[in-house]
């Protein structure tokens, strides 16, 4: 799917510009080689939140997310169709 792959290789463009990290292929699990630790992370999360227009909540964080760039791009496709929560209280009948 072409989508995926230009929101993986903008994605490795963010770990190159925002990280100072070269990202390895799309399917490296970035925690067990090394590339991504607890800072780094966080770091990541920040830099997905600002250059993608999205959130992430401490409720919906799964690492399995995170592990290599196509979970990263797919999370991140995900989180930008996904329709906003709506606020809304739904009255109840007396």
């Amino acid at each position: 799917m072409r989508d995926s792959r230009e929101l993986e290789t903008r994605i490795a463009q963010l770990f190159a510009d925002r990280l100072q990290i070269d990202a390895p292929a799309a399917a490296v699990d970035l925690f067990t080689a090394g590339i991504v630790d607890s800072l780094t992370f966080v770091k990541l999360l920040a830099s997905l939140e600002e250059d993608f227009s999205i959130h992430v909540s401490f409720e919906e964080l799964e690492i399995d997310d995170f592990r290599t760039l196509r979970q990263i791009a797919s999370f991140v496709a995900a989180k930008q169709t996904a329709p906003a929560k709506s606020r809304r209280v739904s009255a109840t009948p007396p």
